[in-house]
């Protein structure tokens, strides 16, 4: 089984600096440099089969190129408890025309994805226990005003998951460029 998502790859410059945002919270589990990316359209676990599918419906998508930026601050909770902290995407159309895309293409293969509302974000640091609220307050309060540089987006990318005793690392199985001439 292969557990997949699509996503967008950022430039390093763009990760180093997102890097640099990482500390003073207990308990964060932070993402490495090399993890960092804008996931798409999370698939999940899938056969070989399910991922040349999937490969296949990815192949068929054509949209031009765009540029994103990376803009502010949030976190997803259960209930109060905070889970994950991220650094959001200023609202771009053309992001949520290539999601939308991605989805269709993968249905008409019953590849699966997840349902849930999108919402664009990088992935800082993740927490198994809460964290103390003074402390996200406070991290939240210093980055919240964070803007990356905008930055190209010519291809997307199918990613395999690893789970390791240090965490997920991804693994690019496929890039997918843009640029075919529709929009």
């Amino acid at each position: 089984m292969l557990r997949l998502f699509t996503g967008i790859e950022l430039p390093i410059l763009l990760r180093q600096r997102l890097a640099l945002l990482e500390g003073g919270i207990d308990g964060a589990k932070w993402t490495t440099r090399e993890n960092f990316h804008l996931t798409l359209s999370f698939i999940g676990e899938v056969s070989e089969q399910v991922a040349e599918d999937a490969h296949d419906a990815l192949s068929g998508i054509r949209m031009e190129p765009f540029q994103l930026e990376l803009k502010g601050t949030g976190s997803f909770a259960k209930g109060t408890d905070v889970k994950v902290l991220w650094v959001g995407v200023q609202h771009n159309d053309a992001l949520h025309r290539l999601k939308d895309k991605i989805d269709r293409a993968l249905a008409k293969y019953d590849v699966p994805v997840e349902k849930r509302k999108y919402v664009p974000h990088v992935t800082l640091a993740r927490f198994r226990l809460p964290p103390e609220e003074a402390k996200i307050a406070q991290f939240m309060a210093t980055h919240n005003l964070f803007s990356g540089d905008a930055f190209d987006v010519e291809h997307f990318t199918l990613f395999r998951t690893h789970q390791t005793k240090h965490g997920s690392e991804y693994e690019s199985l496929a890039e997918y460029p843009l640029g075919g001439g529709f929009a």
